[in-house]
């Protein structure tokens, strides 16, 4: 989302959870939008996916995860704190990082969901303060 680039600098606005296997090209994804977390099919080649080593029942767990949160509202006031981001304003550690609330942006579900399956990608930071450019800059590092 344009929005959330802004709002942290970076060139990524956006994150998901793989939740299937590629068959032709395609893979269904689980993704937090501003209608709310949803699923659809997308073109496996949109995206950068992600390195972190995972076990079968870790990749299963993530998944899960992410399935539970279909249907949940987008989490409009975390969208905002990125914004205020951009102006030197950090409000990140003012939530529990120990659950998400009811709504979901699209790198506190994949955060949440790798949480949940024991890989904490960032164990001192509320799900909902993990940004997508967050989620890339990890992949980077590690």
């Amino acid at each position: 989302m344009f929005l959330v680039r802004v709002g942290t600098l970076s060139r990524w606005g956006h994150a998901c959870i793989a939740v299937g296997d590629a068959a032709g090209g395609q893979i269904q994804i689980v993704e937090a939008m501003p209608e709310g977390v949803r699923t659809r099919t997308s073109t496996v080649g949109s995206w950068v996916w992600s390195n972190v080593p995972l076990t079968d029942a870790q990749r299963d767990h993530i998944a899960g995860t992410a399935f539970t949160e279909v249907g949940k509202p987008y989490d409009w006031p975390s969208i905002a704190g990125f914004v205020l981001r951009h102006f030197g304003m950090h409000l990140r550690g003012k939530r529990s990082k120990d659950h998400p609330d009811d709504s979901l942006i699209c790198s506190e579900l994949a955060a949440w969901s790798y949480r949940e399956a024991g890989v904490d990608l960032f164990p001192d930071v509320a799900p909902g303060d993990v940004a997508p450019g967050d989620l890339a800059e990890y992949l980077v590092v590690h």
